[in-house]
This record gives structure tokens, sequence and C-alpha cells, in this order.
């Protein structure tokens, strides 16, 4: 099993194996020209300017094509937390609403909801069933007050897939939303923003980009109306116009989101790494990824470790974890090896990239043993 992204493209992957994908991952040189190239644009003056605007329309056609929407869904903010925060806010909660969320969700996608208790508004959580979430039992919460259902894809927790499209075809019969958080699968699985409300990610993990930046997307079939609590500059049209004292209108599309500018440099970063996947093509690094994955999980098991990501490749993406009580020293041991992993909430999770090949099993297999074993 060969790399799909070749490793001497990136900095840092020389001598390590790096399973941190979903935490970070290294930058690749493109990246790297990238940002530069968002330097030099700043010497530009008003040539710099058209240049951001471009790379910006540009990133946003490679996130749509990535997503099977339209660049106009997209609208490019900080992170994937402001992004659900964004549209947590967007929605007319009333008292007595509900919202659905399960056990296995990173802390962005519970604290928006949380907050809302105070106004009213219950929080359901869906239990686990052996690290997984059965898309029944988060339909079951389901009732005629439920406004909003909100799950990752692929979980942070256990590494756990879930199906979407089997939720959404069930909500969009109801007036309840679909928020789906794609930060742990886009990049190394399909998906579709066609099949959810509203898709967040970040831009930082499996899109091989930089912090400062978090994709909405707004699918309009259901969500189009809805409207930010929030304005920016940005986000309306005729921002200047005669009667810019009196009143404004969103735009009719995403960029309603968009307050002000982008951080460009992950705008610029974001657009290569996006072009970069395109080229290697999703469904090839899915297919590369759930191969090295699969193997993996044979090594994990072979060592005697409770591994809580499902076998099936239809239930997984790129995270595969085991449960350890000592998560990270394990973790550390294996930093100590140069031998990436995160370890934290009772697991230690690694992460297959385009760029992991059968080396890095290698590697790994030869130390775990000494580094479970402390």
């Amino acid at each position: 099993m060969n790399a799909l992204l070749d490793k001497k493209d990136f900095i840092g992957l020389n001598g390590c194996a790096w399973f941190f994908s979903g935490a970070e991952t290294p930058t690749h040189l493109g990246v790297q020209a990238a940002v530069n190239d968002y330097l030099t644009s700043r010497s530009l003056g008003p040539g710099g300017r058209e240049r951001n605007a471009e790379t910006e329309r540009q990133c946003k056609r490679n996130l749509a094509q990535l997503l099977n929407g339209q660049p106009e869904q997209i609208a490019i903010l900080s992170s994937a937390s402001e992004a659900i925060s964004m549209a947590a806010r967007a929605i007319d909660f009333r008292p007595g609403d509900n919202v659905v969320l399960h056990a296995l969700e990173f802390p962005s996608g519970v604290l928006p909801w949380l907050a809302l208790k105070k106004t009213g508004v219950e929080v359901r959580v869906v239990a686990h069933k052996g690290w997984e979430i059965d898309e029944d039992d988060l339909l079951a919460a389901v009732d005629g007050r439920t406004r909003l259902v909100m799950t990752s894809h692929v979980s942070f927790l256990s590494g756990a897939r879930l199906d979407y499209g089997k939720v959404y075809e069930r909500l969009r019969q109801t007036e309840t939303l679909f928020l789906l958080d794609a930060t742990q699968s886009l990049g190394v699985a399909p998906v579709d923003a066609s099949q959810a409300d509203i898709v967040v990610c970040s831009t930082y993990k499996w899109l091989l980009s930089l912090h400062g930046g978090g994709v909405l997307a707004v699918n309009p079939t259901r969500a189009g109306n809805l409207l930010p609590a929030y304005v920016g500059w940005r986000s309306v049209e005729e921002r200047l116009g005669p009667d810019r004292f009196d009143g404004f209108d969103f735009h009719p599309d995403a960029r309603r989101y968009e307050l002000g500018y982008p951080s460009y440099p992950t705008v610029y970063a974001l657009e290569r790494s996006t072009r970069l996947l395109l080229e290697a093509g999703v469904d090839r690094i899915e297919r590369h990824v759930l191969s090295l994955g699969g193997a993996l999980i044979e090594m994990l098991r072979a060592h005697g470790l409770t591994v809580t990501t499902p076998d099936d490749p239809a239930r997984r993406a790129g995270n595969i974890s085991f449960l350890h009580e000592d998560a990270a020293a394990v973790a550390e041991r294996l930093r100590r090896e140069r031998i990436y992993v995160m370890g934290s909430e009772g697991r230690v999770r690694l992460s297959v990239h385009a760029f992991n090949d059968r080396a890095d099993l290698e590697r790994l297999q030869a130390a775990l043993p000494a580094c479970l074993n402390g």
C-alpha cells in the first residue's frame, strides 16, 4: 500500500509515522507556497485585492466540488465552531423546542445547544451502542418540537461513521433541520451537501490546510431562508448605498454568514490543498484509507486491544481508535519513537490519510508492544 500523496512533498514526514491527521496534518509544500503567494499579493496594492478575491472564488469552487454543491452555498468563516454557532443563532428557537445530538459528539457540536437551554430549549443526547450511533435511535428522539438534529459524519472519539443520508431522508419529510459536521471526513471520504441542510468543516485537519478557517455549506432547499443573528459589511448587499443608515438586506446566499474578510492566508492554503485533494481524487483517497485502516485494525486486534472503530468499511473513514486506560501515556511513548497519534478520553486514535503507507504500519508494529506496556 503505497502512499497516494508523496511524503517528500510534506514538511516533517521524513523519519516519522504521522497518524495525527484527525488533529493536525503536516504542511504540504504547495500549501507553504500558497501562503507565500498571499504574502506577495499583500505587496501588490489593488492588484493584491483582486488576487485575494479570485483565490477566494476558486477556493469556494473547489469546496463546492468536494461537497457536490454550488459555490454560492459556501461561506468561509474562522472555524467550524463559529460555523455551528452561527447556524444555531440563525434558527428561531422557542421555549419547548428541542435539539437532538448524541454522546459521541465533539464539544463544538454540543456547547452552542447547551447555551440555548437558558431560553427553554431542551437538548436530547442519544446514547451510543458499542461506540456507534444507530441512525434509528437518533431519529427516534425526534418529535414535533425538534428544530434540529446534529451529528458528526465520523466520530472524533471512536472513528465510527454515520449514514447521514439515511437520517436526512427521514428528516426532509419533516420541518426538522439537519446539521452535519464533516470535520473528520471531508477530504478522505465523499460528503454530499445535498443530503443535509447545513454542513460545517474545519480546514486544518483532513483538508490539509491551516487554522483560521471554517467551512459553512448551506443547502438552499430548506435552510436558504435562515437569517444570521449577526451582521457585518460583507454579509449585506449595497453596503455603501444611499439608504445604508436606514436598513440593509442580507446577501441571498451563504455570503450572508461572512461578517468581514476571511483569513486570506488560510484561503490561499485551502485553495491549494483542496485542489490537491481533487487532483488525487477523493474516491481514490477513500479506498486507500479504508484499505490501510483495515490492516491497522487487524494489527491492533492482534495485540489484544479493544478497537472501537467498526470493521465494516462503510462504517468508518480515516480515524481508528482503541481503548486504553492510560491513553495519554501511550501517545507520549509513541511520540518519542516519532509516531504521532492522539491519546485522550480513554482512547488512542490513529488517523490514516493519503500520505500514509505500509512503512508507517511497520514502524508502528515494531514500537507498539513496548509503548503499550510502558
